[in-house]
């Protein structure tokens, strides 16, 4: 949500989805970003059962390992958030000064947050005129900051910043697709339990959702369909056009036809709040995007445009360090990592 900013001092991106974590590192050079370290690691089964919600004994054991894996020397990480504890809002202000709308931030929030007090907020300015300001408010609970902040330091690691998922995102695409700066693009990362969808134009979030969709749905209609246990319905979903089977594809289908129509839902509410902006084009990022079909469905349901997003496109990379194969491999689970280690600590 903020600028990049100086490019001198980065944190370490940590991505800690619901079954896998995510880590990336780059190093500024003239014109852009080297990447410099890149890891995957499948996390325990229920060390997140959802997003928000961990087990911190595992869940801190498993950020250790990655971490001691990648010898780390940077210490200061940037981590996100998202799903259902966590609000963005632009909201209309009387106009005052930032000092003034830190003051009276919560009581302002309270018209919009009921339980004000269990969250921490933050706010970006977007415009700021003498009828008012429009900001950009983003709540999360209190409770799962805590939880965040307590399992990097288990980890022996400094919890620099707390993003936003659908934010971190934004940040990879700024810096892989500046060709795409001035149009009106939607983002929208599908991972296993949460689906993260934000509408941007020049830097500006217009629009953001979470939506409680993802990739675990495929696995939970085979399993109940065909009989399966967790890891063998797992293993189906991704061999879905290999084992050819017309069963296997209708619930692969279904279930790609729901997640569409979530992500066509949030666009036709963007639409009405913007009635003038068309979106040029849809970027589609997450590990469930390599469920064979998805892709075409939802460009079908949506009537827009959809790309694979690539968060390594207008990266330097060392192809001696990381293959084309390897980066073409973990690039749907990387977006909102990139974006993390974007950050200026």
């Amino acid at each position: 949500m903020s600028p990049l900013g100086k490019r001198d001092n980065l944190a370490v991106g940590l991505d800690i989805g619901t079954k896998n974590l995510k880590l990336v590192q780059l190093r500024p050079e003239e014109g852009g970003y080297r990447l410099e370290k890149l890891a995957l690691q499948p996390l325990p089964f229920g060390a997140m059962p959802q997003r928000g919600t961990m087990d911190l004994p595992k869940l801190s054991e498993a950020v250790r390992l990655l971490v001691s894996s990648q010898k780390l020397r940077k210490r200061k990480v940037a981590t996100s958030v998202a799903g259902h504890a966590v609000i963005v809002k632009r909201l209309l202000f009387p106009s005052m000064s930032r000092k003034e709308l830190q003051e009276n931030l919560a009581a302002e929030a309270k018209k919009y947050i009921p339980e004000v007090e269990e969250v921490s907020l933050d706010f970006h300015i977007i415009s700021q005129g003498p009828e008012g300001m429009e900001i950009l408010l983003v709540a999360a609970r209190r409770e799962m900051i805590n939880s965040y902040i307590t399992l990097l330091e288990n980890a022996r690691l400094e919890p620099a910043i707390i993003d936003v998922d659908a934010f971190a995102l934004q940040n990879a695409f700024e810096a892989n697709y500046p060709q795409e700066l001035d149009n009106v693009i939607a983002l929208c990362d599908i991972g296993a339990s949460v689906t993260s969808i934000n509408v941007v134009r020049k830097g500006e979030c217009l629009f953001t959702r979470d939506v409680a969709v993802g990739g675990n749905f495929y696995t939970e209609e085979l399993q109940k369909e065909m009989g399966l246990g967790y890891d063998e319905a797992e293993l189906l979903k991704f061999r879905a056009l290999e084992e050819e089977s017309p069963k296997v594809m209708k619930v692969i289908n279904r279930v790609s036809r729901l997640i569409s129509l979530e992500i066509a839902k949030s666009l036709d509410f963007f639409s009405v709040a913007y009635p003038d902006s068309r979106i040029h084009k849809l970027y589609l990022t997450g590990g469930t995007t390599k469920t064979p079909g998805l892709k075409d469905v939802i460009q079908e349901r949506t009537g827009v445009q959809v790309e694979i997003f690539n968060p390594f496109n207008n990266l330097a990379v060392n192809i001696s360090d990381f293959s084309a194969d390897y980066l073409r491999e973990m690039a749907p689970f990387c977006a909102v990592a990139v974006g993390l280690a974007l950050r200026r600590v």
